[in-house]
Parts: structure tokens; C-alpha cells; sequence
């Protein structure tokens, strides 16, 4: 049975980067891990992880669609890259079809569909201290072979 660990952190589509970015520093306290304005995206932590809240300026203000402003996924932590590999075939036994296996510096993941079509994702950390590898090195978005855990094709866009 796959135990997942706690929420790991929450991704939301907004409307404004940047405007986002000051409401969530000054209204719950959380610091800048990485920000790329240009891209529209900002990662945000207390300070232990890596991130514990994303945001994504996907929302236009239109007519409700995928760009609309609201959750982007949930994620839930496992303890290991073994946890995450036994996952992934648990989830293919019981038809849950999995949509991607993801390398992120800071995290391996693996991502999937609820019922409803909201995305989740389950993921393990890949280093001891991600707040400061995210500060680093910032956020990657490689595909894996969740079997071997090595890279498949190198990716661009850490937002989809």
C-alpha cells in the first residue's frame, strides 16, 4: 500500500506573480526560494524545504479553464526513490494511469489524475537540504525512467 508521508506543498495558477509573491511573504511570513518573473513563476518556503508553496501565472480572468486561477496540483511526500518506484507500480496495477515521471533537482516525481481531473503528484526529495538546493540551482522539470531513475529527455518548462 503506498503511505504517503504529509502534503508536501501546494502549487497555485494565479493571476500575478509578482503581486501573489508579496501577498503570501507578507501574510504568512514565507521567504523567496526561487522566482522567475519572466516565466511567472515564484517558489516559496518557511524555510526548511524546498518549497512549500508554488505559483504559477497561468490564470487570465477569462471564462473558467485550465488557465483559471486555483489549485495546480497537490503533492504528497514519500521517503524514498524506492517508495516512489514501488508507487508508480502500485498505481499501474490498480489503472491509475500515470501521466509523468519527473526529475526536479530537488525531487524526483511522478504525476497522475484524481477522479475529478485535479493533478497529484507524489514525490520523494533527492537532497538533504532543498531550500538551499532550490535557491541554488532552482527548480528542473527532466523526464526519468522511473525504473532506473536516469533522465529520458531534459525539459524546459517546470510549469505544466
Amino acid at each position: 500500500m503506498i503511505q504517503a508521508r504529509k502534503l508536501g506543498h501546494l502549487v497555485l495558477k494565479v493571476r500575478d506573480a509578482q503581486k501573489s509573491k508579496e501577498f503570501y511573504t507578507r501574510a504568512l511570513g514565507l521567504k523567496v526560494a526561487h522566482e522567475d518573473l519572466e516565466h511567472g513563476a515564484v517558489f516559496l518556503s518557511f524555510g526548511t524545504q524546498h518549497h512549500d508553496l508554488a505559483l504559477f501565472q497561468l490564470a487570465t480572468g477569462q471564462a473558467p479553464d485550465a488557465k483559471q486561477p486555483g489549485l495546480h496540483h497537490t503533492a504528497w511526500q514519500l521517503g524514498s526513490f524506492e517508495e516512489l518506484q514501488a508507487a508508480y507500480r502500485e498505481l499501474r496495477e490498480i489503472g491509475i494511469p500515470v501521466e509523468s515521471t519527473i526529475e526536479h533537482n530537488v525531487s524526483r516525481s511522478l504525476y497522475f489524475q484524481d477522479p475529478d481531473g485535479n493533478r497529484v503528484e507524489l514525490y520523494c526529495d533527492m537532497v538533504e537540504d532543498g531550500f538551499h538546493a532550490m535557491r541554488t540551482m532552482g527548480p528542473r522539470r527532466d523526464e526519468i525512467d522511473i525504473e532506473t531513475g536516469e533522465v529520458v529527455s531534459r525539459g524546459k518548462d517546470y510549469v505544466r
